[in-house]
């Protein structure tokens, strides 16, 4: 049975519609062609995966879960989450950083992994189509990442249900 290993969770300010996943250097200069559910595209050379957003700047709530192993799915995901996609990737870094912008490090917004090696990172969004801007009375958007060390497989969509995510396939 699959066993969370950490989580970490922390408010995240998005600029320019994505939160990027990255390596150490914090850096990287990958634009997706196209997006794996309308919501997340892995750079096929390594650590950097953007997840779409449905607001251009905004503060959004991440969640970062690390499992032991592929975490269930079961119908109260399904039914919590407007759009679900799953991508592998090729980590070369020992953390996968969701947030930091320069400044200090927010370790809040990192997520050490066991290693380099496969992953497969799951992307679960909700709250996506409630504007941009947004009021401080509207759902804030929110994310859960979760990742495994796992053999690369093809990308999948688990669920595609926002206007956003749409949206983005269509770009």
């Amino acid at each position: 049975m699959a066993g969370l290993v950490r989580q970490t969770s922390s408010q995240v300010h998005i600029d320019a519609s994505t939160v990027d996943l990255l390596g150490a250097d914090l850096s990287t200069d990958y634009q997706p062609e196209q997006w794996v559910g309308g919501l997340i595209a892995a750079d096929p050379t390594g650590d950097a995966v953007r997840i779409a957003c449905g607001q251009e700047i905004a503060t959004i709530h991440v969640i970062a879960q690390l499992w032991d192993e592929r975490p269930p799915l079961d119908v109260t995901d399904l039914e919590a989450w407007q759009d679900i996609a799953e991508v592998s990737v090729n980590w070369q870094s020992l953390m996968l950083d969701f947030g930091t912008t320069g400044g200090g490090e927010d370790l809040a917004q990192q997520l050490v992994i066991p290693g380099p090696g496969s992953y497969r990172i799951r992307v679960s969004a909700r709250n996506r189509d409630d504007g941009d801007p947004r009021d401080d009375s509207d759902p804030t958007e929110a994310l859960l990442i979760q990742v495994w060390q796992a053999p690369t497989e093809e990308d999948c969509v688990i669920k595609q249900s926002s206007d956003t995510a749409q949206l983005w396939a269509d770009q």
